[in-house]
């Protein structure tokens, strides 16, 4: 037998924090507002300081002297942010047209074992969260989940004074990962004061409330050579359970897709989906009982197949509702303090230390035994068997009958994550001399995670209980026990919703455990500086920049005994055959341990050559280039590059273009992590087919090669007083991307004659198939399109009115695995043909509104079927979201405060329905959609 392993878990946090919070809303005070009107949200790399805002300079490159670099960078000051989406710079960043596709905290995120749920992770792009590198003030920061990605939550957002994205390739400058672009989140070292902020947040139909705050501080000592900063963040959300209505009927009465027998299409979108192979208290599935319902106390009922039904899913009647939790229960919270010391005039020392906790939870699904490897097989004598079903079985010479049950009487599966993030840096920046500098840092960072999936059912003792008969004494026992096994085993009656008792399910149940160190060890050089009149073509000097770098990554992880074991069904009547020899003791999850490692030396150089400047060739002309060199102990070396130009030929007209080598090493989990296993349905042989799946890591992966194409122009009309625009376009083609098939590209690459995938296909004998997904270097994967911007403003009535647009129109977007068809993305949800954002915006001294629109085309969800071929729908309308926020400025403490009033989808718009697998408890709509509807924040932002 099996024994529960648990962790304990923290106590709850103190809430006093949170009730402070919400108190405080009512006082009149806030933080400082921005005296003028913001640069553009999507402005391009240098600000226009005809607006008469202060000049942000954004170079995109590790040269001195402000040499800009030609590759497209946005600067999105946090004021900016805030204003857009109150809750979280993330948020505000990812209504961005860049980003699409990126997991948000708004989405369930209910694939076990990642630590992604409730996370942040930035998308750019599309390529994924793992192909844009996240900066902190420039330097790396250690992933916060089981992908590597960065989560943007335990960043110090109270402290950032800007967000630059480089929207291109950076590898050369940056290093490893920089594929499709950097965030790099920049501080307000100079800081001094005290800020802080209180809001507090609810969706129109009163869920989801939140609340949280921040304050952050900066102050000098020791005659200003000595500056402390400062920061605590807190933020609370209550989620909404799958066993809870949500008030919104797209997700509670979901439709979905599913292949219909008879139909003329390959699967049917159907209203009102359900499974039609159990129920709530248990179905009858086969044979001549097929139908017989299970209700409260064991009574026998007839089950309504509804409409439209398939083998494992029908439309209305009695089936359950595939649900999923809708959004996750929050905590998190984190702290940051930096001090830095003027050594002398020249010289700079620092010190910082970041310590983030967050704890997430899912009630994600209710836990189901259906299908041929996990449904029940109950025999006649079973002493818990209702009498009139004992009547029907003898009338009907059946000796057994097979049952699927939906056990909403169980506790829900939740998906449940710990994370504490700890990072420790130091540094120098010293100027040499004659213009040159040199900046050298080191940090530590550690990850701890603890993923949990609650509540699953352990193999062994699930089917020893469920056959329970009467022993000689005419006590109701597990049949096993009879033959001196499973001693501890509590019989379990399946018979009617709430049948089962409390000793029974604790002792069918238990809690699947992962725990996951990451670690990072970083140390780097760098020297910059220009040559002078040693070297120079007339225009300026060249600048030079130059560096090395050392990182180790490792990862640890450890698991339950449960996971790591393999099921045995030895001496147990009635369990599936399929069950035998099943790597892990737990229905679902089943994390192994594994630990690897691997450093990495790096060294660069970038140089900028002006050519031209006030010349009757034009304003300007500059070169840009970079190499760098990268040996991984893993993989071997590999070498990036980056060759870049920008010419203005008028006053207020640049062009730019950049080409790049770009990288990205495949990750520890992506190397090392031994494997884990799902269960969904795939299209095999024509027919719906249980599909066990496992995915596995690769030591002998390569890093990803990326070539980046990115060019175009920006215009500043001096006739347009306060008007600017840009255009520019992308390509980015990425070759030996790492990744996996899933079950039915699998398959469909074998139908297709690829025998590579054939192998890793197995058919079990009753009837299910079980299929590999390995990490591979196994496909060419693309995004390529078109970034326009345009930023208007001007003095009106005393005030200032602004527009701005930012738009990406996508033209590709496809992954092509080896000896496999295109998958197409291009005009899905999560890569539109168009998507948008308008912003207009009128302040004074005193207020501000600002309304913005968010715009995602019309799109197709599979952009590889064909409607009323492949499905009976495949499109989904353009959608349009309205969001609004107003400020007001009082005077207090000396300093300007601030009160806010945000609503994000203010008309309410429901998502699309997404025609989504109803077997892969996944939402009803794309990640792309607001999944939430209207939601309001209030809040203060004050400053001493």
């Amino acid at each position: 037998m099996y024994r529960k392993f648990r962790i304990e878990k923290p106590g709850k946090a103190n809430s006093l924090l949170g009730a402070v919070a919400l108190g405080t809303l009512a006082f009149p005070v806030s933080a400082s507002a921005q005296d003028s009107d913001p640069a553009s949200i999507g402005q391009p790399d240098e600000a226009d300081t005809d607006r008469g805002t202060s000049e942000i300079v954004v170079t995109g490159s590790r040269l001195q002297n402000g040499f800009n670099s030609p590759t497209p960078v946005t600067a999105v000051s946090s004021e900016q942010l805030k204003e857009a989406s109150p809750t979280n710079l993330a948020d505000a960043l990812n209504q961005l047209p860049v980003f699409n596709d990126s997991l948000k905290t708004s989405n369930p995120g209910t694939t076990p074992g990642t630590g992604n749920s409730g996370q942040n992770l930035l998308n750019m792009r599309g390529l994924g969260s793992n192909r844009n590198l996240v900066l902190l003030n420039g330097n790396r920061f250690v992933a916060t989940n089981f992908t590597g990605s960065v989560d943007i939550n335990v960043l110090p957002q109270a402290l950032v004074k800007r967000v630059d994205v480089v929207t291109g390739g950076a590898s050369a400058a940056y290093g490893s990962d920089a594929v499709s672009g950097v965030i790099n989140f920049v501080l307000d070292e100079d800081l001094e004061g005290i800020r802080a902020e209180l809001q507090s947040g609810v969706s129109t139909r009163g869920d989801l409330p939140s609340y949280g705050g921040s304050i952050a501080f900066g102050t000098s000592f020791a005659d200003d050579r000595l500056h402390l900063l400062g920061s605590f963040e807190y933020f609370r959300q209550d989620g909404i359970r799958a066993d809870e209505a949500t008030g919104r009927r797209w997700f509670d009465i979901a439709a979905g897709q599913y292949p219909v027998p008879g139909a003329t299409t390959g699967v049917t979108v159907v209203p009102d989906i359900r499974s039609s192979r159990g129920s709530y208290g248990g179905l009858v599935t086969s044979g001549p009982l097929k139908g017989i319902a299970f209700l409260p106390g064991g009574v026998l009922g007839t089950f309504d197949y509804g409409n439209f039904t398939s083998s494992s899913f029908q439309s209305g009647g009695d089936g359950p509702r595939v649900n999923i939790g809708f959004a996750p229960d929050q905590l998190r919270y984190n702290a940051f303090l930096r001090a830095a010391y003027d050594v002398s005039d020249t010289v700079q020392v620092y010190a910082e230390g970041t310590y983030a906790y967050s704890h997430t939870n899912l009630g994600a699904f209710v836990i189901s035994h259906v299908g041929g490897s996990n449904n029940f097989r109950i025999f006649r004598d079973n002493a818990f068997l209702p009498a009139p079903l004992a009547t029907l079985m003898d009338r009907n010479a059946q000796a057994s009958i097979v049952v699927g049950r939906f056990s909403s009487d169980f506790p829900l599966v939740e998906i449940e994550n710990f994370a504490k993030v700890y990072r420790g840096a130091a540094g120098f920046r010293a100027d040499i001399g004659n213009g040159w500098k040199l900046d050298g840092s080191a940090s530590f960072g550690l990850t701890d995670l603890e993923l949990r999936e609650n509540n699953l059912t352990i193999n062994r003792n699930l089917y020893a209980a469920v056959d329970a008969v009467r022993d000689p004494a005419g006590n109701i026992v597990c049949r096993s026990t009879l033959a001196g096994l499973d001693q501890d085993c509590v019989p379990l009656n399946l018979f009617g919703t709430g049948s089962p008792s409390a000793s029974a399910i604790d002792y069918v149940t238990a809690d699947g455990v992962a725990q996951l160190r990451l670690e990072q060890y970083v140390a780097g050089l760098t020297i910059s500086g220009d040559l002078g009149d040693s070297l120079s073509f007339g225009a300026g000097p060249v600048s030079v920049a130059a560096g090395i770098e050392y990182r180790k990554e490792k990862a640890r992880q450890e698991t339950d005994a449960i996971s790591q074991a393999t099921t045995s069904i030895t001496g147990i009547r009635g369990a599936p055959a399929a069950q035998a020899g099943r790597p892990g003791g737990f229905n679902l999850y089943n994390p192994l341990p594994f630990s690897g490692s691997y450093d990495i030396k790096e060294g660069f150089v970038e140089i900028g050559v002006p050519i031209l400047k006030d010349s009757a060739l034009g304003r300007s002309l500059n070169l840009n280039g970079a190499v760098r060199y990268a040996d991984y102990s893993q993989s071997g070396g590999v070498t990036t590059w980056k060759l870049g130009g920008e010419y203005e030929p008028i006053d207020g007209l640049r062009f730019r273009a950049t080409r790049s080598r770009d990288i990205r090493g495949p990750s520890l989990v992506e190397l090392f992590d031994p494997g884990r296993q799902a269960t969904l349905n795939s299209i095999y042989g024509g027919q719906a087919v249980q599909t066990r799946f496992f995915t596995a890591g690769n030591a002998d992966l390569r890093p990803e090669k990326a070539d980046v194409l990115t060019f175009g122009a920006v215009l500043r009309p001096a006739f347009v007083p306060g008007f600017q625009f840009s255009v520019d376009r992308y390509v980015v083609k990425v070759k030996g991307a790492i990744d996996f098939l899933l079950p039915q590209q699998e398959i469909d690459a074998c139908d297709a004659g690829n025998t590579f995938f054939c192998d890793l296909i197995t058919e079990n004998p009753d009837g299910t198939i079980t299929v590999t997904g390995p990490n591979l270097n196994l496909a060419v994967q693309k995004a390529a399109g078109i970034d326009f911007e345009a930023y208007y403003s001007r003095p009106v009535g005393g005030g200032t009115f602004s527009l701005r647009a930012l738009a990406t129109h996508h033209t590709s977007a496809y992954r092509i695995a080896t000896g496999s068809a295109p998958i197409r993305s291009l005009g899905q949800p999560d890569t539109p043909k168009w998507s948008a954002n308008f912003q207009a915006r009128y302040s004074t001294d005193d207020w501000a509104l600002l309304v913005q629109q968010r715009f995602i085309a019309a799109s197709v969800f599979n952009a590889d079927n064909v409607e009323g071929v492949d499905t009976n729908l495949n499109h989904a309308p353009a959608v349009w979201y309205t969001d609004a926020t107003l400020t007001f400025d009082i005077a207090a403490f000396g300093q300007k405060q601030q009160l806010f009033l945000s609503v994000n989808n203010l008309f309410d718009r429901d998502p699309p329905i997404a025609t989504n697998d109803p077997s892969s408890f996944s939402s009803p709509t794309s990640s792309a959609y607001d999944p939430v509807g209207r939601y309001f924040n209030v809040g203060v932002r004050f400053r001493i």
